[in-house]
């Protein structure tokens, strides 16, 4: 998976009908999978828990750069034990104003999501809606940074398509409003060998398509892990390299998973709030 997993669509027209925005009937292929079921499938192809360094370079068209590092914490628990679908603690190390700045958010399983920042410079934990936070002058937002779950949208299937070349599943995601997402829509194509989403388009709520991004190909790599009791071997298939462009301004931010650790040995009190203020 590449952790920055989300969802394209036609354009639509000012003014509209609903339905020209809104997916209503479901396509079913041959394969009898649905949008929920294409979702599930992108997941398992994602570890239970992995820690990873991502570097942003932004640019525009007048030539000006900015670089941007963030180290990336993530675990899935079972929502059925005590309602956490997830938590993911986020941390800058580049630039240096912003160094140990830091965000964690908790997914639950009913009812809005705990987000909670920590500002080196007031030394003090706020909660806040992390996801419409964008990255440090980049064109992601936290919300594209942080893995998607499933349980954060509505899911539909539009008919196949072949994106340059490859063949890709396209799926509608709706996010639900206890996310407080700041998009309105997410469709993206997904390639049918890797189930890594090559490329992805992004409606704000108000309708309008804001962003696109889009995957290496050719960074595309096999992580192995071992997960569970039993210690199953499993591999996973990451776009190590990708680009988000934001349509209105034309600039653009090109993102580089520099290192990822499969299945490392996280808890829940590794994404407290102690942990968010900790330097490490």
């Amino acid at each position: 998976m590449t952790l920055i997993v989300v969802f394209c669509f036609a354009p639509i027209r000012s003014g509209g009908a609903s339905e020209e925005f809104w997916p209503v009937d479901e396509y079913i292929g041959s394969d009898n999978l649905t949008g929920l079921a294409l979702c599930e499938k992108i997941l398992q192809n994602r570890f239970q828990a992995f820690t990873q360094t991502m570097s942003m370079r932004s640019g525009d068209e007048s030539g000006n750069f900015q670089r941007v590092k963030v180290r990336l914490k993530y675990k899935r628990f079972d929502p059925t034990q005590k309602g956490i679908i997830s938590k993911t603690i986020t941390k800058y190390s580049e630039p240096n104003d912003v160094r140990h700045l830091g965000y964690l958010i908790i997914n639950k399983e009913k009812g809005q999501d705990d987000q909670f920042v920590y500002r080196p410079s007031t030394r003090k934990v706020r909660r806040i809606n992390v996801r419409g936070e964008s990255v440090a002058g980049t064109d992601f937002a936290f919300e594209d940074l942080v893995p998607f779950e499933c349980e954060d949208a509505t899911h539909h299937r539009l008919k196949d398509e072949t994106l340059e070349g490859v063949d890709t599943f396209v799926i509608t995601m709706v996010p639900k409003p206890s996310t407080e997402s700041e998009y309105s829509k997410i469709v993206s194509y997904v390639d049918k060998e890797t189930f890594i989403p090559v490329q992805t388009w992004y409606w704000d709520n108000k309708r309008v398509k804001v962003k696109r991004m889009d995957a290496d190909r050719g960074s595309f790599s096999k992580f192995e892990g071992v997960e569970g009791p039993d210690e199953e071997r499993r591999t996973v298939w990451i776009a190590q390299k990708s680009q988000m462009t934001h349509l209105q301004s034309e600039s653009f931010t090109e993102l580089l998973i520099e290192d990822l650790e499969a299945d490392p040995t996280l808890r829940s009190r590794d994404f407290s709030q102690r942990q968010l203020t900790s330097s490490r």
